[in-house]
């Protein structure tokens, strides 16, 4: 019973000590500096995302964009349609036969 006692000692100081406890005095304006620094922090990580995008890199893409335009456009170009239009229908059976069939003329 010696724990039981010991353990009931130790309860009443620990309650105790909460009558010891005394409010925090924070300023009047610490929720609006605190959700001023929160907005800021945000503004400052949206602002180094866009920051590798710069505007030489910009330019080296819209060069690569513009050279592989011109270069599948002269590739189209160079090929004949007709030609390639006849090889893809033959290499896939598309072709129409003219020959009739015994069933159609029933």
């Amino acid at each position: 019973m010696e724990t039981n006692s010991k353990i009931e000692s130790k309860v009443e100081q620990t309650l105790s000590s909460v009558d010891h406890i005394n409010p925090v005095n924070a300023s009047p304006f610490f929720k609006e500096k605190v959700m001023q620094q929160i907005r800021n922090a945000a503004e400052d990580k949206g602002d180094v995302i866009l920051t590798w995008f710069t505007p030489k890199l910009q330019f080296a893409a819209l060069v690569c964009v513009v050279v592989l335009n011109v270069v599948a456009l002269t590739k189209i170009t160079e090929n004949n349609y007709d030609e390639n239009l006849s090889d893809f229908v033959e290499s896939n059976g598309l072709s129409t036969s003219n020959e009739t069939l015994i069933l159609s003329d029933l």
